[in-house]
């Protein structure tokens, strides 16, 4: 995908740039008039599911925002290893540091299902650094909640049973629902991308999810499951 251009922007899409710049972790918050300028500047690209948006070694033109759809940050190795480092959906952003420092993606980026992401340039975003202490205190800590979560991510990897790990991620899906009781989720990507995202076989995911049927800890019907016991799913994790 050719992310080096700024097309021409309708003006049905005027909103949905400004909606999504000043929704997203990275700029929220941000001051009605500087939101507008920084606005004027991005633009909305479309992938269609599996289409890379982000070639690892490339540069970016800015950082990328998600207004819909899932966006999976991945490292590989070879023809079919892939490990996938992070999950990008609504009002999330990525691409940060290689955008802020004018370095190489270290990442490759992949559409998991149809996505419209907005392009926010570098220069817009180091412009709202430089005017507003606010504003720079913002996306300082963003960047510092993504090397806080991926210190936790590779804790994780290390020193947790990937049974541990898939406990744990099905209990953050379900965080939304009060009380330890049952509830339903939705798995938001396909399992062998959750599979990558855990560090885990595909093969493993499949048997582990069978293991937590059979001890009464879930059901699955397809891309649903219903957390029977939240509670001792959680002592689990």
């Amino acid at each position: 995908m050719d992310n080096t251009r700024t097309p021409a922007r309708p003006a049905w899409d005027r909103r949905l740039i400004h909606g999504v710049l000043t929704n997203s972790d990275l700029l929220r918050g941000c001051p009605p008039a500087q939101a507008a300028a920084i606005a004027a500047q991005c633009w909305m690209i479309e992938a269609k599911r599996a289409e890379q948006v982000v070639s690892k070694g490339g540069r970016l033109p800015g950082v990328f925002a998600v207004a819909y759809g899932t966006v999976k940050l991945a490292l590989r190795s070879g023809k079919n290893g892939e490990r996938v480092v992070r999950l990008a959906q609504a009002a999330e952003t990525f691409g940060e540091a290689s955008a802020l420092t004018g370095g190489p993606a270290p990442f490759d980026a992949f559409a998991v299902s149809a996505c419209k992401l907005l392009v926010i340039p570098t220069a817009a975003i180091l412009s709202y650094i430089d005017h507003d202490p606010r504003g720079a205190r913002q996306v300082v800590a963003t960047l510092a909640r993504r090397v806080t979560d991926l210190m936790g991510e590779l804790e994780s990897s290390s020193s947790r049973s990937g049974a541990q790990r898939l406990a744990a991620y099905l209990g953050a899906l379900a965080e939304a629902s009060a009380g330890n009781g049952s509830c339903g989720i939705r798995l938001p990507v396909p399992k062998a991308v959750i599979a990558s995202r855990l560090d885990m076989k595909k093969e493993t995911l499949s048997r582990l999810l069978r293991v937590f049927t059979g001890d009464g800890l879930i059901a699955v019907n397809g891309g649903e499951i219903t957390l029977l016991d939240r509670e001792r799913l959680g002592q689990l994790g």
